[in-house]
Formats: C-alpha cells, structure tokens, sequence
C-alpha cells in the first residue's frame, strides 16, 4: 500500500484538527473560570463560542511550535498557562530564557520554566497581560514568528538579568556541580554565597 503525500496531509489536518478539539474540552473541563480578554472582550472560557475557542487554541498550537514544542503534552501545557494567566506569558524576561535554552531539549524547557518561577513571577505575568497576544502574527506585527527574536536575553546576559529582574528562590543548600548548564546556572546561583 502506497500513501500519497495528498492523503498524507489529509490525515496530518484531521490530526490535528482533532488534537485542537482535544485540548478544547481540556480547556473547558479544567480551566473554565480562567478570564480570557480579547482585543474586543473579556470571558471565561466556559464563554467562549466554539469559533472563538478553536481559533485561539489554533493559535496556541502555533505559538508553542515557535519554541519547538511537539509533543502534545507540553503543547497542552503550554496552551493552558496562555489561558490561564497570559496569552504573552512567554515573552516574561524567565519565560524567555528558558524557552529558549538550547541545552534542554525543547519539550523538557517548560517543565524546567515552571519549576524556577516563583509567586512573583506568575503574578508579574497576570499583570503584563497583553489581549493583542491573541492575534496572529499576520493581525499583530508582535507575535507569532517576531516573539522568537524580539529582546531575548543571551544566554552570557543571563546572571545579570536574573539577579536585576527575576532572581529566583534559593534552593536548600546544594553542592556545586562540577559542570554548569542554563538551568544548573538559575538554580545554584547563589550556590556560594552563605
């Protein structure tokens, strides 16, 4: 039997297509009360029409596969923090770091972002909420394939801008690591310090 690549993308859009329904009622189901504002509204996504929802979870898709996300667990994970506390939670000065952090691989990078952010920095994010974050980047000049590139940190500015923007918890005494990486960095930072 020969696939063609006609019926190839056939199967890979009811994929998903059937992926964004999924995470639809993932949405409905868990994070119902979460406040969503638009451009042109404010609702909660129990609210929200299906067009609506579709579209914006269409775009979380996309806005997640930016950050080279691909499996569908972080995807949804990822889909849910832009509903649940900012649509732009990705351009916080952390977010960014991490998300970007080329000695993680990529679906690994969120799971490591939420274990370093601490009270003040998801509240930080709640209160940078950004409603033009919703749009895609053909209606906002902002988004989509420019949040790749737009003010994100070096990984050589990382120390400085933790320790001036968002210095996290201390960790419980630990011992150096004989090697650094990215996130070793963020959570021994203080490591010498007593």
């Amino acid at each position: 039997m020969i696939i063609r690549s006609e019926q190839m993308e056939v199967f890979e859009s009811a994929a998903e297509e059937d992926f964004g329904r999924r995470i639809a009622t993932h949405l409905r189901e868990n994070y119902a009360n979460s406040l969503v504002r638009l451009p042109d509204k404010e609702s909660v996504v129990k609210e929200l029409d299906e067009e609506t929802l579709d579209k914006l979870v269409r775009h979380s898709i996309e806005r997640a596969r930016i950050y080279e996300l691909s499996f569908e667990s972080t995807i949804s994970a990822f889909t849910a923090i832009m509903f649940d506390v900012a649509p732009n939670f990705d351009q916080h000065s952390m977010s960014k770091l991490c998300l970007k952090d080329e000695s993680i691989e990529p679906n690994f990078r969120l799971n490591e972002l939420l274990k370093i952010l601490t009270d003040e920095h998801w509240e930080k994010m709640r209160a940078d909420y950004d409603v033009n974050a919703w749009q895609p980047s053909s209606e906002n000049p902002e988004s989509s394939e420019k949040i790749e590139e737009k003010n994100v940190p070096k990984p050589s500015d990382f120390a400085e801008t933790v320790m001036n923007i968002d210095t996290p918890k201390r960790p419980e005494k630990l011992e150096k690591p004989d090697d650094f990486d990215f996130l070793d960095t963020v959570l021994n930072i203080d490591i010498n310090k007593e």
